[in-house]
């Protein structure tokens, strides 16, 4: 999996994640993120790389639906999805994308090894702590 920088949308799974979510059907892509969390909460230790990538967006994708503001100036971000209420939010959907961030946060997770040694391996840390905190602070409608 490539990754060029260390946002939620800044590597190959998670452009490709965002492109099905774009492609599909507007009354289900509640589902998409939904899948995509419940994958990563159900894998736990030994979750992949592609399912942390995709998890971490979904998660992103939950918080602007929250916010209604961008949490990334990445291209492949999900912008099409601003002002639209395609993702239902609940208190349940975003209690399931903070669990899905603490699996990914997990010592020794795929995503953590991943980064382990990297010069930006706090850098990449601290944008997932902050996406989780943030979460956690969000109201939910």
């Amino acid at each position: 999996m490539a990754t060029w920088q260390l946002g939620p949308f800044d590597n190959d799974e998670a452009v490709e994640w965002c492109g099905v979510l774009e492609a599909i059907a507007p009354d289900r892509r509640t589902d998409l993120v939904r899948h995509a969390l419940d994958a990563a909460v159900s894998a736990g230790r030994a979750l992949t790389a592609g399912e942390a990538a995709r998890a971490v967006a979904a998660a992103a994708t939950i918080l602007q639906s929250l916010t209604g503001a961008p949490v990334s100036d990445s291209a492949y971000a999900p912008r099409f999805l601003l002002g639209r209420r395609d993702i239902r939010v609940s208190a349940s959907l975003r209690d399931l994308a903070t669990r899905a961030l603490d699996v990914v946060l997990e010592d020794g997770s795929t995503w953590r090894l991943r980064w382990a040694g990297d010069v930006e391996e706090e850098d990449a840390l601290a944008v997932i702590e902050e996406l989780r905190a943030n979460l956690v602070s969000a109201a939910v409608p």
